[in-house]
């Protein structure tokens, strides 16, 4: 009689289509998928924010992100533009090539200075060998998580398919907040329209932080790159945007 319950039970729920899409938890990101998407290139996008409060203020920046692959590592490096050089950001991540798992991150910006970490299979600390280092006496103990400043990376790896949840141990290095699995949910796709006409068939992947914050990253089906993403984080918005070529910035 159970087994006749659970039956029906299974056969209500496909029949219906509230069938639980199944979430993949990433500590890390499997070869295979690393392989088969990530290729060196420089991508470039313009961030647009915006405070609600302030809807004609915007600050606007450039955000140039390249890709170099070594032979056991992979290297991502960010430069971040506006028109207030104090905001100019240099960012710097070495991670796994098998698994994407960080071995180091350097972040230098005038407002905050350097932050360097290295990272090992059992803790995050501060590195002692860069000189005028603010985080050096930085000790996290925990297993290494995916670098959260490589968001963008991160998702051009991922097996994006309807209805996928996925459910990612992320970590901003240096954060206040320490490695947590945050889930973003494949919701749908759409067409985007990009420069001159030209259409890119994408995947929506959505993440919820709260019930009023959210973030929509449109990836592209063929490419897998980040074509746009949209974000409404309470008090104001933000965009990113690919850029269709990139630019030498020095």
């Amino acid at each position: 009689m159970t087994h006749v319950i659970r039956i029906s039970l299974i056969v209500c729920l496909l029949l219906s289509g509230k069938a639980i899409a199944q979430v993949d938890t990433l500590r890390a990101i499997p070869e295979k998928w690393i392989v088969q998407s990530l290729r060196p290139e420089t991508a470039q996008y313009l961030v647009f924010f915006q405070n609600k409060k302030k809807p004609k203020q915007a600050g606007t920046y450039i955000w140039s992100r390249q890709i170099r692959l070594k032979n056991n590592t992979i290297e991502v490096e960010q430069k971040w533009y506006s028109s207030d050089s104090t905001s100019y950001r240099y960012v710097y991540s070495v991670v796994d090539r098998k698994t994407f798992l960080p071995i180091y991150h350097k972040t230098i910006m005038q407002r905050s200075g350097i932050e360097a970490f290295d990272f090992s299979d059992a803790k995050i600390k501060g590195s002692d060998s860069i000189a005028n280092n603010s985080k050096a006496t930085f000790e996290l103990a925990t297993a290494k998580p995916l670098n959260w400043e490589l968001d963008l990376e991160t998702f051009s790896l991922l097996d994006l398919k309807p209805g996928k949840r996925f459910a990612i141990n992320f970590y901003h290095p240096g954060g206040r907040t320490g490695p947590t699995f945050y889930e973003y949910k494949v919701t749908g796709d759409e067409k985007v329209r990009t420069y001159e006409d030209k259409v890119i068939d994408c995947w929506k992947l959505r993440i919820d932080y709260n019930e009023k914050s959210y973030a929509i990253f449109y990836i592209s089906k063929k490419s897998k790159e980040v074509i746009k993403m949209e974000e409404d984080f309470g008090a104001g918005v933000r965009y990113k945007v690919k850029l269709p070529s990139a630019i030498v910035v020095r």
